[in-house]
């Protein structure tokens, strides 16, 4: 049995146009789908990659302020922390030849709507000579913490409180020993 040539090219390219349309044509069309989501997803790579470099030199930039963002966060500290600011004042105080005779909260206004910032006001009653005072006042303007004095007030000591009233002798003057009473103000955030 012979065939014709003609027919049986056009039946065998029939038969391939069959096979290319049934099984080509479709994974072709996987193939086009695979590379347009190959392209979002490389896209998708770039964005994040773009993205964490730049929290990456940022992080990088932060590191170099380590040391500043870290005053400036003891200068306002997240939480209002009454122990510690009760601690510095003691100690600062004794440093500056000052002696606390009452410490107290007298005000704490926690953050308002608008603002994060949460206000402390404690209220010092020192006894110690001007010079201390003026020490101590000094002490707080160079702490890294952020302190507004809102009032000072003075009387003259009485000599029942300090047995034996403390007088301090320099070359040739007396510091009388006075009473303060103060009104310091912290902030957090």
């Amino acid at each position: 049995m012979e065939f014709d040539r003609p027919i049986a090219t056009a039946i065998i390219f029939f038969i391939v146009l069959l096979l290319m349309f049934f099984l080509v044509v479709p994974e072709y069309n996987k193939f086009k789908e695979l590379q347009i989501e190959l392209g979002e997803k490389k896209a998708e790579f770039n964005i994040k990659y773009e993205y964490f470099s730049e929290v990456a030199r940022v992080f990088q930039e932060l590191e170099n302020y380590k040391e500043g963002i870290k005053k400036i966060d003891d200068a306002l500290p997240n939480t209002p922390s009454f122990g510690k600011l009760t601690y510095f004042f003691q100690k600062k105080a004794k440093e500056d030849g000052l002696i606390i005779k009452d410490l107290f909260l007298a005000k704490y206004s926690p953050a308002s709507p608008g603002s994060e910032v949460k206000e402390i006001v404690f209220s010092l009653n020192v006894a110690g000579s001007y010079s201390a005072l003026k020490n101590f006042i000094n002490s707080l303007e160079r702490s890294a913490r952020l302190f507004d004095i809102a009032s000072i007030s003075f009387s003259s000591a009485p000599n029942n409180f300090l047995k034996p009233p403390i007088r301090t002798f320099s070359q040739f003057q007396i510091q009388q020993t006075y009473s303060f009473k103060m009104e310091v103000s912290a902030r957090s955030y």
